[in-house]
């Protein structure tokens, strides 16, 4: 069976079939990076193509295929992977397992229009109606399978990546309001896109376009999701145990050779030994973690730690299988392979700092010969969560006696009375009001003076900073009133900029990255669990802490510290420091980006920094974040429109 890595199809409603001049280039459009054949057929109003997920080719060949015409009188091309496969196929009367294309047909005959509600995977999955004249398109709720939609007029051209709607003919021009949105960190529309007149299909909902227009359902939220309620505090760990084992079941269908994206947290760690649990007594699994240049000095973060590594070798004696690389990347450069990552993908980058480990354990894991490195990213989304929002929350509810004992038994060194309020009593306040009281207290931090790259003038102007205040209180670092208002503000932003960029990392490496904390039914069971379970007595993560008792070092288990991600950021932008100078000198030179980006204030921060992490002066914000983000922005912006400003 071969699945399919990036779909594409173009599509005249009215059924006259106009794509002959761009047949060519839609189809050349998914040649580029490593992944399977390409394959095109010409079907009655347009044209399907797809690319293969394997076998991995530099130079894939070009081939014709003959689409299935299903009984409903629809064609159909999906791309991703459906999971528990035996299962839908016996819900669906299927008496075989096909390709993931059958069962999703089995699965519309049987369920309608709402089978993507019966559905588990990673997917995208267009259908196409010539009789009806009706296009369908559907993401499942967590995807990394995207779809880039161009309508003009009665014509349509659908893709995984925008480079294959640039190739039918639509214009690449950069969208003023996902820049701006994007560089105030806004968790903007799910259907907007980096292009002006694009759009995306939001994960979880079908799309439909019709002759006369389209209409838009959603098929999963978050806050849908049923609440959990169990006897005893130990059937909450059991749950949660049992679909972990089923989640790396899922994930792992399939794969010849997995390796995995380990750090020192809770995580990664437990997805490795859910992983060893299903995967053969005798395979191996490689695994890759980040560790600092030689030459660093942590900082004085005391709630803070920067070296992975005595971490997971703590974890590597406890599983001989595990074989751990630690990579330092301190041959890379900033901003290397960002090109080849921007045409692959029509993306930008949206951690260009931690880009050095993306390439290296990548390259590593395909000279391994692994075709999938696994990955904890969902994990604090679901059963890692910290269950923070248990103080509003309680408040709410009149859980008073759970309220004020957590209160008083929390880690913050503040007073009894000044926790109690800025906890349970500040989150449910509006973020103006929050503003209002913090303002003239010296808690309000302007974004513009730490890590946002952007011009403050060009928020206001843009009405990003209106935007971005109103979508929530994620632009001053608020707290939420309610663990699904989290937890849907963390789901929107990574299925909104990881699909793209995943996938320009699986097309230059040829290694797919894969999460088994995103497997719908173990998120779903996460986060119908009340915060209560998740802190207590003082212990946040409480329930991550239980459930991995024995199976990973307690050291890792009950450590209260975070890690750090590219700790060493002072040593690399030491070295990049005045190339990246020269870089935004001249960029500010640029009309157009300058009145955007604020090149003088970065110049500034940069040129001044003393060289270290300095808690106190912000530098990991000021030049990790702005300009590590910004630039890479920047460049983008330069890509796309063909700027030539140095």
């Amino acid at each position: 069976m071969s699945a399919n890595l990036l779909i594409a199809a173009a599509i005249d409603l009215d059924g006259s079939d106009p794509f002959d001049h761009f047949r060519e280039q839609i189809v050349s459009s998914l040649k580029l990076g490593l992944a399977g054949d390409v394959c095109s057929a010409r079907i009655e109003g347009g044209l399907l193509a797809l690319r293969r997920d394997r076998p991995l080719a530099a130079n894939p060949q070009v081939r014709r295929f003959a689409p299935k015409l299903y009984p409903g009188g629809y064609y159909l091309i999906l791309a991703g992977r459906i999971m528990d496969r035996d299962n839908l196929r016996s819900r669906t009367g299927l008496p075989s397992i096909g390709d993931d294309s059958d069962l999703y047909a089995a699965a519309f005959e049987r369920f309608g229009d709402a089978c993507d509600s019966h559905i588990t995977g990673d997917y995208a999955a267009i259908q196409w109606f010539p009789s009806q004249r009706r296009l369908r398109l559907a993401r499942s709720p967590v995807s990394n399978a995207p779809l880039h939609v161009w309508r003009n007029g009665r014509r349509i051209v659908v893709g995984s990546i925008p480079r294959a709607l640039f190739a039918a003919g639509a214009p690449a021009r950069i969208d003023d309001a996902m820049l701006t949105d994007s560089l105030l960190l806004n968790p903007y529309d799910e259907r907007q896109s980096w292009y002006t007149g694009l759009e995306r299909v939001p994960c979880g909902s079908v799309v439909d376009h019709f002759i006369g227009g389209r209409e838009e359902r959603q098929v999963w939220d978050a806050e849908s999701v049923p609440g959990v309620k169990f006897a005893r505090d130990e059937d909450y760990v059991e749950a949660v145990h049992e679909q972990f084992g089923q989640a790396l079941k899922a994930t792992l269908d399939g794969v010849e050779r997995p390796g995995i994206l380990l750090s020192g947290g809770l995580d990664s760690q437990a997805v490795a030994s859910y992983a060893l649990d299903v995967m053969p007594p005798d395979a191996r699994l490689p695994a890759f973690t980040q560790v600092p240049m030689e030459g660093w000095t942590p900082p004085p973060r005391p709630a803070k730690f920067g070296d992975e590594g005595p971490y997971v070798r703590a974890l590597a004696e406890m599983y001989p299988q595990l074989e751990p690389e630690f990579i330092d990347g301190a041959d890379r450069r900033y901003g290397d392979k960002l090109d080849q990552l921007f045409l692959l993908g029509s993306w930008p980058t949206h951690n260009e700092m931690n880009g050095h480990f993306a390439h290296a354990s990548l390259e590593r894991a395909a000279s391994k010969g692994c075709d999938v490195v696994l990955c904890g990213d969902l994990g604090n989304t679901g059963f890692s969560y910290d269950g923070e929002t248990g103080f509003p929350t309680w408040l709410r509810q009149g859980q008073w006696r759970r309220l004020l004992r957590e209160v008083r038994l929390s880690s913050d060194a503040r007073p009894f009375w000044r926790k109690l309020i800025s906890r349970s009593v500040m989150p449910h306040l509006p973020v103006g009001l929050r503003c209002m009281i913090d303002k003239p207290r010296g808690y309000l931090h302007s974004p513009f003076a730490s890590w946002c790259p952007m011009r403050e003038d060009a928020a206001i102007e843009s009405g990003a900073l209106g935007r971005a205040s109103a979508s929530g209180p994620e632009l001053y670092g608020y707290d939420f009133s309610t663990a699904i208002a989290w937890r849907k503000a963390v789901l929107k932003t990574i299925t909104n900029g990881a699909p793209e960029i995943l996938l320009a990392f699986r097309l230059l490496h040829g290694v797919e990255r894969r999460d088994p904390t995103a497997y719908l039914p173990l998120l779903e069971l996460c986060m119908g669990i009340p915060d209560e379970q998740y802190l207590r007595d003082g212990q946040d993560r409480w329930l991550a802490r239980r459930l991995l008792k024995g199976r990973i070092p307690d050291k890792v288990r009950t450590e209260r510290r975070s890690g750090m991600q590219t700790a060493d950021w002072p040593l690399r932008f030491m070295r990049e420091r005045e190339r990246l100078l020269v870089e935004m000198a001249s960029m500010s030179g640029d009309e157009r980006l300058a009145r955007v980006f604020d090149f003088d204030r970065m110049s500034t921060d940069l040129r001044e920094w003393p060289g270290t992490d300095i808690p106190a002066d912000n530098h990991n914000l000021r030049i990790a974040m702005a300009i590590g983000r910004g630039v890479a922005t920047a460049r983008f912006v330069r890509y796309v429109e063909g700027r030539n400003v140095g």
